[in-house]
C-alpha cells in the first residue's frame, strides 16, 4: 500500500517537531537523495547516510521547527525554522528555509533545500531538483 502525500506530510511534521527523525527511515526510498542548497556542501546518498546525517546535525545541536507546509500530489515543502549554536554568533541563530521531499510510489526520493519559498514551491510543482531522483519502478537507479 503506498502512503500518500498528505499522510508523508502529517509524519514529517510529526518526526522533525518531535526531534524523532528515524520514524522516518520506512518512509525514506533505499536509495534517497539529499541535496544541499545551492549545491554548497556534499550530498548524501541512501536512506542510512541520510538518517546519519540528521544524527550528526542533531548531535552538534542544530534544531528544526516545522513552521509551515505545503502539500502536492508528487512532494511535500516544509517551511523550516531551524537553530543552531554558533561560536561567533548571539546563543542561538535561527534561519528560515525549505525543504521538498520528492515522493514516488509513497516514499520519500529525493530531498532538496532552498533558501526562498518561492523556488521551493515551484520545485515542488514541477518536480525538478537537483539531480534524477531514485525510481521504485527501476530499482532505485535512477532516471
Amino acid at each position: 500500500m503506498s502512503t500518500s502525500p498528505s499522510t508523508i506530510t502529517a509524519l514529517l511534521r510529526a518526526a522533525i517537531n518531535e526531534g524523532e527523525r528515524l520514524r522516518l527511515s520506512q518512509y525514506l526510498h533505499p536509495d534517497v537523495r539529499w541535496h544541499n542548497p545551492h549545491g554548497r556542501g556534499v550530498d548524501y546518498l541512501g536512506r542510512a547516510d541520510v538518517l546519519a546525517r540528521y544524527a550528526h546535525l542533531h548531535a552538534r545541536g542544530m534544531r528544526t521547527a516545522v513552521e509551515e507546509t505545503f502539500t502536492y500530489p508528487r512532494a511535500v515543502v516544509l517551511g523550516l525554522l531551524t537553530s543552531s549554536p554558533e561560536a561567533d554568533a548571539p546563543p542561538v541563530a535561527e534561519l528560515l528555509l525549505y525543504q521538498v521531499f520528492h515522493i514516488a510510489d509513497g516514499l520519500i526520493t529525493d530531498i532538496c533545500g532552498y533558501s526562498d519559498r518561492f523556488t521551493a514551491l515551484e520545485a515542488a510543482y514541477t518536480g525538478s531538483s537537483v539531480g534524477p531522483r531514485p525510481s521504485t519502478a527501476d530499482g532505485g537507479q535512477g532516471q
